[in-house]
């Protein structure tokens, strides 16, 4: 699921398991960047089968919830979050979802 709409290339959405999902639902959120590139033929497991793609997207990091802090996490993929930093209002896309979700979590 897209939570978002992309902001200067840069979107959240679920968390893409390559094995099986965790079994109870998770407060977690990919941050994901999205390049585009010519187009090329890639296998899609999704679809179960070949497709041509002219973009892609990455995780440069996830949001996860902490209940003890009643905040969010940042926790980059490695050192992708300096590599590829959100610009001020990719910044801004992500504290406004992070604020919205706090407002959801704290009623439930």
């Amino acid at each position: 699921m897209e939570y978002t709409k992309r902001v200067d290339g840069f979107q959240i959405r679920d968390i893409t398991y390559f094995c099986d999902p965790p079994a109870e639902p998770s407060r977690r959120y990919d941050v994901v960047k999205w390049v585009s590139c010519s187009p090329h033929e890639v296998y899609s497991l999704r679809q179960n089968k070949y497709i041509t793609i002219t973009e892609y997207c990455f995780s440069i990091g996830t949001l996860e919830w902490d209940e003890k802090e009643s905040d969010f996490e940042f926790k980059s993929v490695g050192l992708r979050a300096l590599e590829y930093p959100p610009t001020k209002r990719a910044r801004k896309m992500i504290l406004d979802f992070c604020k919205k979700a706090v407002d959801g979590y704290a009623r439930t």
